[in-house]
């Protein structure tokens, strides 16, 4: 029964993970004609592909713990090589979204492919340090276009917490710390959409 309750539970850990981004792109889509005030030219279909891959990775990761009963396992898998470009291809897309720069689009493109062919090549750590830089770039651009201190609650959850509960997953085997790192994740995510929200609203308020 405990084991059954537990697995219910991670499961829904894992879905919440995919259609927290999908809501958020839909409800971007909804507002898309407020939005486009406080974004860069051809930002909200960046923002929305953003939000998509981010829910194609948690939908990959999903896919990945099929094939090992749900058990964490570190491990290179097809399934986990989507998990990793879904999430470059989201941050780089919303670091896209806010600049005009097509050096920049370009750049972060070439960035996103380097780790897709690195991944099968060379294993995850390449790939999680392009990744890396990927988020520096979309922090940066960020705190650039919006200067919110809300901003600095993505890598707090997004990449601290997350690191933390993933690094003491792979260290004890305790499965339970698995239960955590999807819901973080998806608390960053919805601070990037409340992050919109005020700035679109402070926007009205100056006009």
């Amino acid at each position: 029964m405990r084991g059954t309750l537990f697995f219910v539970v991670l499961l829904l850990a894992h879905v919440q993970a995919v259609f927290v981004p999908a809501w958020i792109a839909y409800r971007i889509n909804i507002r898309k004609s407020r939005l486009h005030s406080v974004l860069s030219n051809g930002g909200i279909p960046l923002l929305l592909l953003g939000f998509a891959f981010f829910s194609v990775a948690a939908f990959a990761e999903m896919l990945d713990h099929t094939e090992t009963s749900w058990v964490y396992v570190n491990r290179i898998s097809g399934w986990n090589g989507l998990f990793y470009a879904g999430l470059a291809g989201g941050l780089a897309s919303l670091a896209a979204s806010v600049t005009t720069s097509k050096l920049l689009r370009v750049l972060l493109s070439v960035i996103v492919a380097a780790g897709i062919v690195a991944y099968p090549l060379f294993g995850k750590e390449i790939t999680i340090s392009l990744q890396s830089i990927i988020t520096i770039i979309f922090l940066a651009q960020w705190w650039k276009h919006f200067h919110d201190p809300l901003l600095w609650a993505y890598p707090i959850c997004g990449v601290v917490l997350t690191t933390v509960f993933g690094g003491m997953l792979s260290a004890s085997g305790e499965q339970i710390w698995h239960v955590f790192i999807g819901p973080v994740g998806s608390i960053s995510l919805i601070t990037i959409w409340i992050l919109l929200n005020r700035a679109e609203w402070k926007q009205r308020l100056s006009k």
